[in-house]
């Protein structure tokens, strides 16, 4: 007869299945396979999705790409389209679609106007060590009708750079936390050589008699 796991074993797996459950919860409001006829324009695509097994998995090397995609796309002054290009992008870089689409979130009316501020300003700066708007119009010898046209340009030009900047940036954090987080986890799943011995050791005692 085997005999019972050690309590450190089983501490170790309720803390495994408890962060799998915390995960499931996060997840719910998110697409999932079950649920893809919920959304808008994704239900188009619903049976080509499910039939992709990289949009729905959680390795490493599918979710660091959704991190740095989403969070850039995230920043980007694109509201209202993020999640179709959410799942173009998805498919196009083959990575994982519920993260990819959850950190749309993070762009909300509530934050907006912070993240364009944000943008526009570090796009402004990074643009204007190679001119700003008004000697880009001097440049080209545009009139002052024209002027206004200009400016607008440069306003969204400099707040998708500033947007680019911020999202890679929120990728690198993103990725080294999810990184910590499954190696933690990973660590939890496969207990140290002592717990794996002390379970199956009086096993290979009775395989022995």
């Amino acid at each position: 007869m085997s005999k019972a796991m050690p309590p450190e074993f089983t501490n170790l797996k309720e803390k495994h299945f408890s962060r799998i459950r915390r995960v499931k919860r996060l997840l719910r409001p998110l697409p999932r396979r079950a649920n893809l006829h919920r959304y808008p324009f994704i239900k188009w695509f619903a049976k080509t999705a499910r039939n992709r097994s990289f949009l729905w998995s959680f390795r490493t090397t599918h979710v660091v790409p959704s991190l740095y995609a989403g969070c850039i796309l995230a920043f980007m002054p694109l509201y209202g389209a993020q999640v179709p290009l959410a799942l173009v992008a998805a498919l196009v870089i083959r990575c994982n679609l519920p993260i990819l689409v959850g950190l749309q979130f993070l762009s909300n009316p509530l934050t907006l106007p912070v993240i364009y501020l944000s943008a526009y300003g570090i796009g402004d700066f990074l643009l204007g060590i190679f001119g700003d708007s008004n000697s880009m119009v001097a440049f080209w010898g545009i009139d002052e009708e024209k002027t206004l046209l200009m400016e607008s340009v440069y306003t969204v030009t400099a707040t998708v750079v500033g947007g680019i900047i911020i999202g890679y940036f929120a990728g690198v954090l993103s990725s080294v936390g999810y990184r910590i987080t499954a190696y933690r986890a990973a660590k939890s799943f496969h207990p140290p050589s002592e717990f794996r011995k002390a379970a199956s050791g009086p096993m290979k005692k009775t395989s022995d008699l």
